[in-house]
């Protein structure tokens, strides 16, 4: 299995569902993942590609490139709860661009979720 392949299973399996959704999330360039997908082998991200997108999917570099298993996770940003991977590419999405956030304004968005949600 090649990298584009592990990366397309590991997005399937996060619930993410396009190259901009990985993009917005993991911080890497749309056209950098485009790369990975469409050229095999031929394309070799950097390191720090690759451990972003690690973070971004909870894998890590070693099982993106080599498929080797076992090694400890990218390290999630601080605050975030160890194994609470979100359920969804949404919610990945969210939780990514919250964390660029000042905490003054995480609570105010929370604050609007809330409401939003208890009259869904």
């Amino acid at each position: 299995m090649t990298l584009a392949h592990r990366l397309r299973a590991r997005m399937q399996g996060r619930g993410i569902k396009s190259q901009n959704q990985l993009a917005r999330i993991s911080g890497v360039p749309q056209s950098s993942i485009h790369r990975i997908l469409t050229r095999d082998d031929t394309y070799s991200p950097t390191r720090g590609t690759l451990q972003r997108l690690a973070l971004a999917l909870d894998t890590t570099v070693p099982w993106l490139t080599d498929g080797i298993d076992g090694a400890v996770p990218a390290r999630r940003p601080h605050g975030a709860a160890p194994g609470a991977a979100p359920a969804d590419g949404y919610s990945a999405e969210l939780q990514a661009l919250m964390s660029k956030l000042p905490a003054d304004t995480r609570k105010k968005i929370l604050a609007v979720v809330r409401l939003i949600a208890s009259r869904a």
